[in-house]
């Protein structure tokens, strides 16, 4: 009798419940006008609906988009977008967020016209919201920044273009990478955005901001700028970014809200109890009365209206019982709970380093996707760059729309999302990564092809390229002797750079410049490395070095290679039986007679400088416990935490000419090496191959390879890696900057992204010109400095267990029937001034290398028209078409400090006038006079300034200062 007492009073509430429930309000605005407002006095949930869609990841992004292999993951894209918007037509209360332009660009490619009306009502309205914006959401370790600016422009600008200003992201939502950069917040900041919020962070660097309630703060992306223009409010989300645990309301979940109090399962009031006491945990450890609620998951919101149905349950229970429970609680998105932060006048904790290394726990730190197939991310680097030069060559002659530019920046965008340059993919996906990265290639050089003989203007024509160039093979130039090649130079300064070009024979060739003068030319023997690398199809034996000076800016000079004759010359290939000492007019290098590099000396310095191959060998376990961590695709964790040398070379090889020296290293079957040194470089090149590295069974250790410099600088713990390819940040072994480390890991957890730098300096010298060496990578790898005096980078991995953290595959790549092989290069460089700019130069001039076209033999060729040359310390950083009228620049100050240097635009386009200027944002997709940022009080006084300068029209003539970069639209006449 009691029972059905209590069952009738709750059904007597839940009839109340839906009598009265709240009155409806919504907005007619976007923006932060269209935001509900907070109470006073209460705790004010703002419920976030979203979803989170991988841009590959288990499946394809096409399989991911259309819903196949249900077998992988139940999963379907389009499904989730239809569901959203019929969802969000039936209830002007609720809300939505998207992300992924990538997937939504193709979704309303697809809609009728009248759809497209209602989700551009839903988006002028505030209840669909574009967050983030990016074509994926990016990696922040292993990305570039010049791509990460390209993905997340080329996102912005599809929502801005269909959807105007309510399109126009206002808040970053970064919930899945795996750590986050001091450089990635600093684009934000600069692309206008007035917050971030990322759902993972080190687990003690958590438990600590929970402590303190400092889960969210103030991040300067730069700390040596003086305004608060790089300054990004930032928040750690409390759940990553899922919903409560128990309140997920998916068809992929099994949780429910049972709230007819008739029923036997009623849980309403269990629910409802778990829910506020989760809300008072939460709240326990933030510093406003307003708290975020991630309500979705991956992939979630197939069938929108279960998560709807649920959510209105819940929020209209508890805001009827408000007195009772003080929670009130709304759909919002994270710009509406940003904006309640902000009115809240608080005072913010600022922080000036990054979130890097992550550790999900004690022994689960994920370094090891620094370094994941190290294949793939070589190719995304050096699509990424010939991007670039694809579209300095089409803002001269293209239209808007090209399909093969639009091919290539599509497959560069999604190359940067956190589970592609990061490497942790399924075997499948990765593969269909490097084929839309290899359509992207092709029809990039068509596109550079055409706009380049073009503009020659001459019976020649270059459309051969030759894309296996990694491996010494080209087809091309091993089956004539006779043909014309055209470099052409995307750096806007004049470069000078050794081409090299496969040939079959050691006979006798030269190569001659367009007016007809003969170039220094040297040929040189390939490694027998190269020559048994698995799918190489290659005749060719040697390369034809030649030296191709003073290209020009945005340029190209043209050559023709001719062979002379079949006699043989003679090769001066020894071995290297003693003491070998190599040199040009700025270094030189000593060899032992072992064959190892021993010592470096400059005009300066002369230190001693051993480099050594040795492995890790990967840890084995289950996953069942913190202590039984596997090393995987996300996670490094070496087995007894010691690198096992790989040994002496078992042959070493000298090659003196007049072009360049080399030493040629093999220590094993999978590890070589080129040690080479050009005439005139102040630097070393180590050209390196991995691979195949051995096979193993499951539950074995795998290799993990590294190449190690020791020297004998005194560099203590300090050492430096760079942000994104951009500036440095300082490191200390064993050592966070926010809170104490739990050293569970003492070498993975040492481990920082190294996207194109690393250096040690001696750290006792009071000199300002301390003796320092710098390593420069040609894609993003792992490295760490474990002694004094040291440095190592992780080339390449091999496991054969998984980690357990969703990829559900071992890191076993292969191709050809064995491992994977994978070629790469270092450069060393060993200074003591000004050597941040100096390395930053041998960086970029490595990121933007010529790129090099073929053509049947020619005799009349030309010199090129086209010829830029910027300030040397400035950069340009893009050249790319906006629109029909429009060429959109953005230049780059390197410098890291002194003066402003100024730069002419109109410099750039040579031939041509400027009819007017707008400065925008980083993105280039809101005019910078238009930009109107949040303003922040921070717990450092002298932060609170947020003046925008230099946003007047029709300049041509700008100013930058050291590490300023300033995007202007330009219009021609």
């Amino acid at each position: 009798m009691c029972w059905r007492m209590i069952c009738y009073q709750h059904f007597i509430v839940w009839i109340l419940l839906v009598i009265n429930a709240p009155e409806r309000s919504f907005s007619s605005s976007c923006g932060y006008e269209s935001c509900p407002k907070p109470k006073d006095g209460m705790i004010n949930v703002h419920f976030v609906p979203h979803t989170h869609n991988d841009v590959g990841w288990l499946k394809t992004v096409d399989q991911y988009y259309y819903g196949s292999r249900t077998d992988i993951q139940r999963a379907g894209v389009q499904y989730i977008l239809d569901s959203v918007v019929d969802a969000l037509l039936k209830d002007p209360e609720r809300r939505f967020i998207y992300v992924e332009s990538a997937f939504f660009w193709r979704w309303w490619g697809e809609q009728t016209e009248e759809k497209q009306k209602e989700v551009k009502n839903l988006v002028e309205e505030g209840r669909l919201e574009f967050i983030g914006g990016g074509w994926s959401m990016n990696d922040e370790a292993a990305a570039h920044y010049t791509a990460i600016i390209d993905n997340m422009s080329y996102g912005i600008k599809f929502f801005s273009d269909h959807f105007g200003k309510c399109g126009r992201p206002r808040v970053s939502w970064q919930i899945d990478p795996f750590g986050h950069s001091r450089e990635q917040a600093n684009i934000f900041a600069k692309m206008g955005f007035d917050g971030l919020f990322f759902g993972r962070l080190d687990y003690a660097d958590k438990e600590k901001r929970m402590r303190d309630n400092t889960m969210e703060m103030i991040w300067k992306g730069d700390p040596d700028e003086k305004s608060s223009q790089s300054d990004l409010f930032t928040g750690a989300l409390f759940h990553a970014y899922s919903p409560p645990p128990g309140f997920c309301f998916d068809s992929l979940c099994q949780d429910v809200l049972m709230d007819d109090p008739r029923m036997e399962d009623f849980n309403m009031d269990e629910k409802v109890a778990e829910f506020v006491k989760y809300t008072l945990f939460q709240a326990s450890s933030y510093a406003t009365d307003n708290l975020i609620m991630t309500m979705g998951e991956d992939f979630n919101y197939m069938n929108a209206n279960m998560w709807f149905k649920n959510m209105d349950k819940l929020k209209n229970f508890l805001n009827t019982n408000q007195d009772k429970h003080k929670i009130n609680v709304m759909y919002s998105t994270p710009s509406c709970y940003l904006k309640s932060l902000h009115s809240s006048n608080k005072t913010w904790t600022v922080k000036s380093d990054d979130f890097f290394p992550y550790a999900s726990d004690p022994h689960a730190y994920w370094t090891g996707y620094f370094t994941s197939r190290p294949a793939l991310k070589g190719m995304i680097r050096q699509a990424n760059s010939l991007l670039q030069a694809c579209k300095q060559i089409h803002s001269r002659h293209g239209t808007i729309g090209d399909k093969g530019l639009e091919t290539a920046k599509r497959s560069v965008a999604v190359n940067q999302h956190h589970d592609a340059v990061t490497g942790t993919a399924k075997q499948h996906v990765t593969d269909d990564y490097a084929l839309r990265l290899h359509n992207g290639m092709t029809a990039c050089r068509k596109v550079m092809a055409d706009g380049l003989n073009n503009e020659l203007g001459m019976g020649c024509s270059f459309d051969e390229y030759c894309p296996m160039l990694n491996i010494s093979q080209c087809a091309f130039t091993e089956q004539r002797l006779a043909f014309s090649i055209l470099v052409y130079n995307p750096l806007a300064n004049n470069v000078s750079s050794f081409i090299r070009i496969p040939v079959k024979n050691k006979h006798v060739y030269r190569v001659l410049n367009h007016e007809n003068y003969e170039v220094e030319t040297q040929l040189v023997p390939l490694p027998d490395q190269v020559l048994k690398i698995p799918g190489r199809l290659s005749s060719a034996k040697y390369e034809l070095v030649f030296f191709a000076d003073d290209i020009p800016g945005l340029g190209s000079k043209l050559y023709k290679f001719e062979h002379v004759s079949n006699e043989e010359i003679n090769l001066e290939v020894e071995r290297i039986e003693d003491t070998v000492i190599l040199g040009n007019s700025h270094l030189k290098m000593e060899v032992n007679k072992k064959g190892i590099l021993k010592r470096i000396k400059t005009k300066t310095s002369d230190i001693h400088l051993i480099q050594e191959f040795a492995y890790y060998k990967g840890a084995v376990g289950d996953n069942s416990e913190f202590v039984k961590r596997a090393s995987g695709a996300y996670i490094f964790r070496p087995k007894g935490n010691i690198a096992i040398p790989v040994g002496k070379p078992q042959s070493a090889t000298v090659i003196k000419g007049n072009l360049v020296q080399e030493v040629h290293q093999q220590f094993n079957d999978w590890t070589s090496q080129v040690i080479r040194l050009y005439r005139g470089h102040k630097h070393l090149e180590l050209e390196w191959i991995i691979g195949p590295l051995p096979s193993s069974q499951h539950e074995t250790p795998g290799l993990e390879v590294i190449s190690r410099y020791r020297t004998d600088i005194d560099s203590g713990d300090l050492f430096k890696t760079d942000s994104n390819g951009r500036f440095m940040i300082q490191r200390q072994r064993n050592h966070r900057p926010t809170w104490d480390l739990n050293l569970t890991e003492p070498v993975s957890a040492n481990y920082y992204p190294v996207v194109s730098r690393m250096s040690i300096e001696d750290s006792n010298s009071v000199s300002k010109q301390k003796k320092q060496v710098w390593i420069m990578t040609d894609r993003a790898e792992g490295g760490t400095s474990l002694q004094s005096g040291e440095m190592e980078l992780m080339l390449h991995r091999r496991l054969f267990n998984d980690d357990g953290f969703g990829v559900g595959e071992a890191l076993n790549e292969t191709a050809y029937g064995k491992g994977l092989v994978v070629r790469g290069k270092h450069k060393l460089l060993l200074c003591e001034e000004d050597c941040e700019i100096a390395s930053r130069r041998i960086a970029e001039e490595e990121l933007m290398k010529p790129v090099i076209f073929f053509g049947e033999y020619c005799s009349n060729l030309r010199e090129s028209t086209t010829s830029v040359e910027l300030p040397a310390d400035i950069k340009l950083l893009t050249m790319e078409k906006w629109s029909e009228e429009s060429v959109l620049v953005r230049l780059e100050n390197i410098k890291i400090d002194g003066d402003p240097t100024k730069v002419d635009l109109d410099t750039l386009f040579p031939g041509r006038t400027i009819a007017n200027t707008v400065e925008t944002t980083l993105d280039g997709s809101l005019p910078l006079a238009e930009l109107k940022r949040l303003k922040w009080k921070t717990s450092e006084l002298e932060l609170n300034r947020n003046n925008i300068e230099g946003s007047k029209k029709d300049v041509f003539s700008v100013d930058l200062k050291p590490k300023q970069i300033r995007s202007y639209l330009v219009k021609l006449r």
